[in-house]
C-alpha cells in the first residue's frame, strides 16, 4: 500500500511538474502581450502626441464647417459693400473718362491712332459711356455678384479647410504609425484591430492560467498533504522527499514567473475645446511586470556596479541557495557520505538561513503596497484636479502567481528543514545508546 501511494504521489508531482512548466510558459506569453498592449497605448501616443493632437482641432473645424453658413444680414453687408466700391470704380475710371484716355494713349504709343482720330475718341465716346446708364446699373451688378457668391459657398469651405490644412500641416508629410510593424505583427492595419485582438488573447490566456494555478496549486498542496499526513507510514524519507520536490516546482515556478504588476493607467482624458468635447482612449502612464529571474537579469546587466552587485544577491540568496539547498536536502537523506558531510550540513542548517526567503517575502509585499499605496496617490490628485478637465484614473496594479508560489515555497522551505533536522536527530538516537 506505501509503494502504491508513494507511486500516485510522484506520478501527481510529475503532473503538476508538467503543468507548472506549461503554466510558466503561458504566463510568459501573458506577460509579453500585456507589454504589446502597454507600448501600444502609452500616453506618447495618446495625450502626448502633437499629431493626434492636430488630427483632432481638425476634427473640430471638420464639425464647425459642417455648420458653417454666412448669415443673410451679411449679405445685404456684402452687396452693399460691392456697390459701393463698384461706384468708386465708376466714378474714378468711366465717369471721369481716365478709362477711355489711357487706353487711346496706349493706343496711340503704339501707332494704331493718329493723334486726330485719339482726341475725337477721347471727345466723343466718355460721353456716350455715360449716355449708357452704367451708373444706374450698378446696384443691379453688386446684386448679381453677391447671389454668385452665395451659390459658390460651399467652395468656400473648401477654401477655409485648404487653408487650416497648410496652417496645421506645412511642411509635413504624411508620416506612418511608428506602430505599423507591431499592427502587421499581428495580422492587422489598426490599432482598434489590434487592441482588441491583444485584448481577447489576454483573456483567453487569464482563464487558462488561472485554470492551471488553481490546478498545479491543489496537486502540490494534496502532495504536501498527504505526505505529512502518512509521514510514519510512507517513511519520512520519502515524505520529506516529496515535499522537498513540491518545494522545488513551487521555487521554480515563483522565481520564474511575475510578481508584481504595476500597471497605472489613464483611463479616459475629457477637456472642453472652443465648445467641442476632446477625448482620449485608455492610455498606459505606466506598465512593468517581472519576475525574480528578469529583475535579476535587469540588474546584473545594469551599469552601475551597485547594481551588478544587488543583482549577483538576489541571483545568489534568492534563488541559488534556495535550489541548492532543497537538493542537498533530498541527497541528505540517501547518501551517508553527505549526512556525515559538513559542508552539506552547513549548506542545509547554515548557509539555507541565509537564502532569506522569508524575508524576500516580507519585502516584495512591501514594496507592492509601497508602489500600490503610490500609484494610488498620484492617480488620485491627477483625478482630482481643478484645472477643468475630466480625468478617469485607473491602478491595475496587483500581486502575480509568481508571488504566491514563492510565498508557498518559503513555508515549505521551513517545514522542510525542520523534518529534515527531526529526522537526523532520530537517526543519531541509536549511536547515543551504543
Amino acid at each position: 500500500m506505501r509503494y502504491i501511494l508513494t507511486t500516485l504521489l510522484s506520478i501527481a508531482l510529475l503532473i503538476a511538474g508538467y503543468q507548472g512548466l506549461k503554466l510558466s510558459k503561458l504566463a510568459q506569453e501573458q506577460k509579453e502581450y500585456k507589454e504589446v498592449l502597454a507600448e501600444l497605448n502609452k500616453i506618447n501616443y495618446g495625450l502626448f502626441n502633437m499629431q493626434l493632437w492636430k488630427d483632432k482641432a481638425m476634427d473640430i473645424f471638420e464639425d464647425r464647417l459642417q455648420h458653417f453658413a454666412i448669415s443673410p444680414q451679411a449679405y445685404v453687408e456684402l452687396e452693399k459693400e460691392l456697390s459701393f466700391y463698384i461706384k468708386q470704380l465708376y466714378n474714378e475710371y468711366i465717369a471721369s473718362g481716365k478709362l477711355v484716355n489711357q487706353f487711346v494713349d496706349e493706343a496711340e504709343r503704339d501707332g494704331k491712332l493718329t493723334p486726330m482720330f485719339a482726341q475725337i475718341i477721347k471727345d466723343n465716346v466718355g460721353g456716350q459711356l455715360k449716355d449708357m446708364g452704367i451708373e444706374s446699373n450698378i446696384p443691379i451688378l453688386a446684386k448679381t455678384l453677391t447671389e454668385e457668391i452665395k451659390a459658390n459657398e460651399p467652395r468656400i469651405k473648401d477654401y477655409l479647410r485648404e487653408s487650416l490644412k497648410d496652417m496645421l500641416f506645412v511642411d509635413e508629410q504624411k508620416v506612418q504609425d511608428r506602430r505599423m510593424p507591431i499592427f502587421l505583427n499581428f495580422g492587422h492595419q489598426t490599432i482598434e484591430d489590434t487592441n482588441e485582438d491583444l485584448r481577447n488573447r489576454v483573456i483567453t490566456l487569464e482563464k487558462e492560467i488561472n485554470g492551471l494555478i488553481k490546478i498545479v496549486y491543489l496537486i502540490l498542496l494534496v502532495i504536501v498533504g498527504l505526505s505529512l499526513i502518512f509521514y510514519s507510514f510512507l517513511q519520512p524519507k520519502i515524505s520529506i522527499s516529496l515535499i522537498t520536490a513540491a518545494s522545488i516546482v513551487l521555487l521554480l515556478l515563483g522565481v520564474t514567473m511575475p510578481m508584481i504588476d504595476i500597471d497605472a493607467r489613464l483611463n479616459d482624458f475629457r477637456m472642453d475645446l472652443v465648445g467641442n468635447e476632446v477625448s482620449f482612449d485608455e492610455q498606459y502612464l505606466y506598465y512593468q511586470s517581472k519576475s525574480i529571474l528578469e529583475v535579476t537579469e535587469t540588474l546584473i546587466q545594469g551599469r552601475g556596479i551597485d547594481l551588478k552587485i544587488v543583482g549577483i544577491l538576489i541571483l545568489l540568496f534568492s534563488i541559488v541557495v534556495p535550489f541548492v539547498k532543497l537538493v542537498l536536502s533530498s541527497l541528505f537523506l540517501y547518501s551517508r557520505k553527505l549526512a556525515n558531510s559538513k559542508v552539506a550540513k552547513a549548506v542545509i542548517y547554515h548557509l539555507g538561513k541565509w537564502s532569506m526567503a522569508d524575508v524576500f517575502v516580507v519585502a516584495m509585499f512591501m514594496a507592492y503596497i509601497g508602489f500600490y499605496g503610490i500609484v494610488t496617490a498620484q492617480l488620485g490628485d491627477i483625478g482630482r484636479n481643478q484645472t477643468g478637465y475630466a480625468v478617469e484614473t485607473l491602478n491595475y496594479s496587483r500581486l502575480s502567481p509568481g508571488a504566491l508560489f514563492f510565498t508557498t515555497y518559503s513555508i515549505l522551505s521551513i517545514i522542510t528543514g525542520v523534518l529534515i533536522k527531526y529526522w537526523e536527530k532520530n537517526q543519531n538516537k541509536p549511536e547515543v545508546r551504543s
